[in-house]
């Protein structure tokens, strides 16, 4: 159960759905048991007893499920939990919005070896899909002009013609 709350915790990152239904499964059917045994174990069966013992995996399911999808943007999110990673430094004044996005791009870029998709971001950072492909450029954007000749062609919005911007 500690290792199910543990992973439920950490930034979604690549895991598949599959991954996130074996590990909810597990934490839940760590407090079911948790609650049957408390619950085993109290003194009387009333209801004040059960409701005594059977409080710590209820109060644990709660606290997860709150920490698990509490907002974006929130104090200790993975963005300031991990800190920045190299080649995605926000500076002064730039939406922070854009510099999380740029976050995510390079830890993609990291883990899948191609730059993240506007639906994957528009999932990650909870905006709209018009937000996302904006988003998406500006950073395709900016990692052509920061890196030169030598960025990697990504295929979207690479090629406009010549002369065109």
């Amino acid at each position: 159960m500690l290792l199910a709350t543990v992973d439920l915790l950490k930034p979604s990152g690549a895991r598949t759905r599959r991954a996130r239904g074996a590990v909810w499964s597990a934490f839940l059917l760590g407090i079911a048991v948790s609650l049957a045994a408390n619950i085993a174990a109290a003194p009387a069966l009333e209801w004040k007893p059960v409701l005594v013992a059977g409080w710590p995996p209820v109060a644990l399911l709660l606290s997860v499920e709150l920490l698990v999808h509490r907002p974006v943007g929130v104090a200790g999110d993975q963005g300031e939990r991990n800190g920045p990673v190299m080649g995605a430094r926000p500076q002064q004044g730039e939406d922070p919005l854009l510099a999380r996005a740029q976050v995510l791009d390079t830890r993609h870029r990291e883990l899948h070896q191609r730059p993240i998709s506007a639906e994957t971001l528009r999932k990650e950072l909870h905006i709209g899909a018009s937000r996302s492909r904006q988003l998406v450029d500006l950073v395709r954007g900016s990692r052509r002009n920061g890196k030169g000749a030598d960025a990697p062609h990504d295929g979207v919005g690479a090629h406009r013609g010549p002369g065109l911007k």
